[in-house]
């Protein structure tokens, strides 16, 4: 079904499911519907349901219907049924930030997306068209470049020491649905103790919730010495998604923000890449086979030898 693109198509479910026996996979007593008749045979049904929730298809009155024809009331497929109508419409609804659908075409409207996702309220800057209208390049293809950065980050970078270096790390993975996409964010040390901002505190600030000091029990897989309030982060200054992760292209990134933050021409910039640099590509998707040509089967409009 995923080779033939048909694995979110309520319908073809439906075909599938007409092709199982209508009668003879129904329990006829009591006694046999208490010891579970035909359990390879539901487990077939209960594997097609598994998918359409997988793939997020909502069954409807014939799903039900069909399966009650083949398996019977109260069979595992008939009840997984019943679940999936009472959750997959509630569950559906339940993200404040739903993705369109269908997605956006790969390439710079997926990442435009994406970055929006990490930064809803940041204006985006695109550094490098895929494929650039005027110039020597003009209808080359070359890798795109679309950045982030709020008036937050950017006043922060000009606070920034530049004998003190920034680090491009990435890349780092995010997904869209079934869709894995990558971005890079430039960073900074942490800062110094004069630049941070005052803890709140908790009995005397009306908007932070009072600190509750339970004893929860804890396993013995826990790790005592971990403390999550010594780990320090350096504050990011900028995120950017680009079609290629090398380098060359990081370096048009930083050009590009260099226009609005002078402060890095004078910073030091040390990158910070996972081996390989570029993101690697997903698992190839599910092809058809060509049918084997054998005894019985037709091939160019002849019958083939030994008919």
């Amino acid at each position: 079904m995923e080779a033939m693109g048909a694995e979110r198509d309520r319908l073809s479910y439906h075909r599938v499911l007409r092709l199982l026996p209508r009668g003879p996979w129904v329990p006829r007593s009591a006694l046999q519907r208490m010891l579970a008749p035909f359990p390879r045979q539901q487990e077939c049904g209960v594997k097609i349901l598994e998918q359409m929730e997988r793939y997020g298809v909502v069954p409807d009155a014939e799903t039900r219907f069909l399966l009650l024809g083949v398996f019977g009331p109260r069979s595992r497929p008939v009840r997984k049924c019943q679940r999936l109508l009472y959750w997959l419409p509630r569950m559906s609804r339940i993200n404040p930030h739903p993705l369109p659908a269908p997605l956006p075409p790969p390439g710079l409207p997926r990442a435009r997306l994406a970055l929006q996702r990490i930064q809803p309220h940041t204006a985006l800057t695109v550094y490098q068209h895929p494929l650039p209208e005027e110039g020597d390049g003009e209808g080359s293809i070359q890798p795109y470049i679309i950045g982030s950065q709020s008036e937050d980050q950017r006043d922060l970078l000009a606070r920034h020491n530049p004998s003190r270096p920034v680090y491009v790390e990435g890349p780092f993975p995010l997904w869209l649905r079934s869709s894995q996409l990558h971005y890079y964010v430039l960073r900074g040390d942490p800062l110094p103790p004069n630049l941070r901002e005052e803890p709140l505190d908790p009995e005397r600030s009306f908007y932070y919730p009072l600190y509750l000091d339970l004893d929860l029990e804890r396993g013995p897989w826990d790790d005592e010495d971990f403390d999550i309030d010594e780990v320090e982060e350096g504050p990011i200054f900028a995120l950017c998604m680009v079609g290629a992760g090398d380098r060359r292209t990081l370096g048009k990134w930083l050009s590009g923000l260099q226009e609005e933050n002078p402060v890095l021409g004078k910073t030091p910039v040390i990158f910070r890449l996972n081996e390989g640099g570029h993101p690697q590509p997903g698992p190839p998707l599910a092809q058809l086979e060509p049918p084997r040509q054998g005894r019985g089967s037709i091939a160019g409009g002849t019958e083939s030898p030994g008919e």
